[in-house]
């Protein structure tokens, strides 16, 4: 298998996580390509007509794309569903993800509008998303408690609440989002030991 993506993208970065936890190191080889709002890559464009990435080519020519669906089907082809389980506990561990990954597409939106240089950056929309990254911050806090409880725990939700809170520490360090959420920090630091975080963190 073949997966289309970037070591500076954090979507991609959480299929690389679900890679190393699920022993697919020797089954899935990254090509790197570099692709942005306006800018796509020529052999992406190939087999995701979008551009968009991740995108995971399979040996059969079929092509996955959106971290989830990629993260599901890798979990699925194992077996051992250790990333989404089945039954009840599956809709707790979708929805901390959707937690995760709307927060990640939050910062990833504040990013691309402060980098902007054409026009200039709008200070209704940073702010918007400012308010949306602090007001989300005492619920993982809150889910924080909970999942102390099962330390040896790791699944598809706290890949993207791992993710994105990396990425608001490698992007916006200024946030200070440790400052008042002891638990949230401490369940991040215990996550963040992980070989798969340590091997995939943003460089």
């Amino acid at each position: 298998m073949q997966l289309y993506g970037s070591t500076r993208s954090p979507f991609n970065r959480k299929v690389m996580i679900a890679v190393h936890e699920l022993g697919l190191l020797a089954s899935v080889r990254l090509q790197p390509v570099n692709v942005s709002l306006t800018t796509t890559d020529p052999e992406l464009n190939k087999v995701h007509p979008l551009g968009q990435i991740p995108a995971l080519l399979l040996a059969d020519g079929r092509v996955l794309h959106d971290s989830l669906v990629i993260c599901e089907y890798l979990d699925a082809l194992t077996g051992a569903h250790r990333l989404i389980p089945p039954g009840e506990a599956r809709w707790e561990v979708l929805s901390r993800h959707a937690t995760g990954q709307a927060l990640l597409e939050t910062l990833v939106r504040l990013f691309s509008e402060r980098r902007r240089t054409e026009d200039p950056v709008h200070p209704t929309y940073v702010g918007a998303f400012t308010a949306k990254f602090r007001r989300t911050l005492p619920t993982l806090e809150a889910q924080s408690h909970a999942r102390d409880a099962q330390p040896d725990s790791f699944d598809l939700g706290d890949i993207a609440i791992g993710t994105a809170l990396a990425y608001a520490d490698f992007r916006f360090p200024a946030l200070e989002w440790r400052s008042g959420h002891p638990a949230l920090s401490a369940y991040y630091a215990r996550i963040c030991a992980r070989p798969s975080m340590l091997a995939t963190a943003p460089q």
